[in-house]
């Protein structure tokens, strides 16, 4: 979606997935080996059948496995470009320390939600002169190729959340708070 992929692509079909609102086929290419999720609503009635015997279950399991592995790593579905995998299946990338803090309307929501992210970290702020929790801190170190669909869940709660890092994400948050603003005015 929104890249421009129009017209015929072979995959190797690696598992179905359910995903907020739609039906996903984590997939390999033929042609480059690269792990993407795809809508399968996106997949027309032009499928057709590759030799399977070329590549037996045992590979399937395998690559299965490394794109399960992308996917927990991350946020979302996208799973990265080539140099992207290679990089973060290498051990070689550097994970972005991604901060949000959440504020009064969604404390609640925050905090129940412990599992969200193997790797999240959630502490709470002070507490206001009736207990409750005033802010919580969502810590959560994510490859650079999830930071846009992370954004897209941080947005939800737009007027209840305040990005504090990376840079680069603080700084498209302020600029989307403007554009609204702008908007509005």
């Amino acid at each position: 979606y929104g890249k421009g992929n129009v017209g015929f692509k072979q995959v190797w079909p690696l598992q179905l997935i359910y995903h907020d609102i739609a039906w996903y086929l984590i997939c390999e290419s033929c042609d480059s080996g690269l792990l993407s999720v795809e809508r399968v609503n996106r997949f027309t009635d032009c499928c057709e059948i590759i030799n399977a015997e070329e590549r037996g279950i045992a590979v399937q399991e395998q690559r299965l496995k490394i794109a399960q592995k992308l996917l927990k790593n991350g946020w979302g579905l996208f799973l990265g470009n080539s140099e992207q995998q290679q990089a973060e299946l290498g051990g070689t990338l550097k994970l972005e320390k991604v901060k949000v803090r959440f504020f009064e309307k969604v404390v609640g929501f925050i905090l129940e939600g412990d599992r969200r992210h193997p790797r999240q970290k959630i502490k709470e702020g002070p507490r206001d002169s009736f207990g409750k929790v005033v802010y919580v801190d969502y810590q959560i170190d994510l490859p650079d190729r999830s930071l846009n669909e992370f954004s897209l869940w941080v947005n939800r709660y737009m007027d209840s959340a305040q990005v504090l890092s990376p840079p680069s994400l603080v700084e498209k948050h302020r600029q989307a708070a403007r554009d609204l603003g702008d908007r509005y005015s």
